[in-house]
């Protein structure tokens, strides 16, 4: 329309020059003025429809865009959250995530002792090929305000619940409340469940503190989001009450043996690429059945973390450092003990990360025995649900007696290669 409309003036004008060229010989002059006058009457005209066709156009065009965005608007109103007319949930809307994860190894030492090559609290197992677990995952909002997380443990010989707790979220004062059974928040790698550890095996400070599992139990515990102290940007508080103990550093000959624990936990972004926390925690109760002598565990923990952010699948630097002090009460007096480890984790490219782990611990109820381990090793991450693992480590064993474990324990060197794969939305995250 706005093309046809200047075609006409130009021709209009063209029209009236031609017209006014025609007479101007036989017109007087004054005659030549009217028609002039005449023909710019005529081009105003033609100007003024020109420009009310314009804004007709661009009012037009207007009216379009927002018709378009109206109906954008009502089809997202239409899709917003679900609505069950027949008062029966669907039932592919309430399923849990559910994950399948397992995990498989091979290992050999050179050393045939039942400590070393039996699976028990202190080993996975040597000499031989063994399925460490098959983990089931259930997880799932049951409401805005809840969460449910099961996890199940199957192995050759036992079913046991991992983890099944509830969590209740953005409760007042920054609080999230959880209860049933669960690992408890303590140190770095308390909460890692075995698929997910940096290396193959707990650091011998954990270990021969706690068992090779992790230390949780059932109860109640509290995670507050606290005002930074410390100049951090963020600090936590986790306070929790369990029943646990695994017969080491707390006693497990009672139907119910109490234990606090206390962690806090402070962040920092010290770059663009780069995290800082530390944590001090420590966890008390007692050690005898008669509930007579106590136990106190302190833990004091670093983790300096490097992601490039344009190059996070390719980069990654992570280290960690974890130091233990154990008090432990008997009736010939007070037993001190302690342990650390330090371990580093280097991703080289998109599939290959480079390990390297110290270990230190004395025995909680003995500190006159004690072990010494190196680890290296490498993961080659197949994609994000399968990865490979293979480890060397040395151990230096100065022990003659330990709880729940005969000897003899000599030391050893072994090789693990590991695979573990993973099946649904939970992989081999900390968890």
């Amino acid at each position: 329309m706005r093309y046809l409309n200047t075609i006409l003036v130009f021709f209009g004008i063209a029209g009236l020059l031609c017209g006014a060229q025609a007479k101007a010989t036989q017109a007087p002059q004054d005659s030549t003025l009217q028609k002039v006058e005449e023909l710019e009457k005529t081009v105003n005209t033609l100007l003024n429809k020109i420009e009310k066709q314009k804004q007709e156009d661009e009012l037009e065009k207007l009216m379009e865009e927002a018709r378009k965005l109206k109906s954008v608007e009502k089809k997202e109103d239409h899709g917003v959250g679900k609505k069950f007319h027949s008062g029966v949930r669907q039932q592919s809307a309430i399923n849990p995530n559910i994950s399948v994860s397992g995990d498989f190894f091979g290992a050999l030492s050179s050393e045939d002792a039942n400590y070393i090559q039996d699976p028990s609290d202190y080993s996975y197992g040597k000499n031989g090929f063994f399925l460490r677990e098959v983990e089931l995952s259930l997880v799932a909002p049951l409401d805005p305000f809840t969460r449910g997380k099961s996890f199940i443990s199957l192995t050759e010989n036992a079913i046991t619940i991992e983890e099944a707790y509830l969590e209740w979220l953005n409760l007042p004062l920054n609080m999230n409340l959880k209860l049933g059974l669960f690992n408890a928040e303590f140190g770095i790698l308390n909460r890692y469940h075995d698929h997910a550890l940096p290396q193959f095996d707990r650091p011998k400070v954990l270990t021969n503190f706690f068992t090779n599992g992790n230390f949780g139990g059932t109860g109640l515990a509290g995670n507050f989001l606290l005002p930074t102290l410390f100049w951090a940007d963020a600090s936590i508080f986790d306070i929790a009450i369990i029943s646990s103990g695994s017969g080491i550093s707390f006693t497990d000959a009672n139907t119910i043996n109490m234990v606090g624990v206390a962690n806090y936990t402070s962040y920092y972004d010290i770059t663009h690429n780069t995290f800082f926390e530390w944590r001090l925690g420590a966890v008390a109760g007692y050690n005898d059945a008669a509930r007579e002598n106590g136990s106190l565990v302190g833990n004091l923990s670093f983790n300096l973390k490097w992601i490039p952010s344009d190059r996070a699948k390719y980069r990654t630097f992570d280290w960690k450092t974890e130091f233990l002090y154990g008090s432990r009460e008997t009736p010939t007096g007070t037993v001190n003990s302690m342990g650390f480890y330090s371990s580093i984790q280097n991703k080289i490219n998109a599939s290959w990360w480079l390990f390297g782990r110290v270990d230190y611990s004395q025995l909680p109820y003995d500190n006159n025995q004690d072990e010494w381990a190196v680890t290296v090793g490498a993961d080659f991450w197949q994609s994000e649900f399968v990865f490979l693992r293979g480890q060397f480590q040395y151990s230096q064993r100065n022990f003659t007696y330990v709880i729940g474990a005969p000897g003899p324990y000599p030391d050893d060197y072994s090789v693990v290669l590991q695979v573990n794969w993973a099946m649904g939305p939970h992989k081999h995250e900390a968890y």
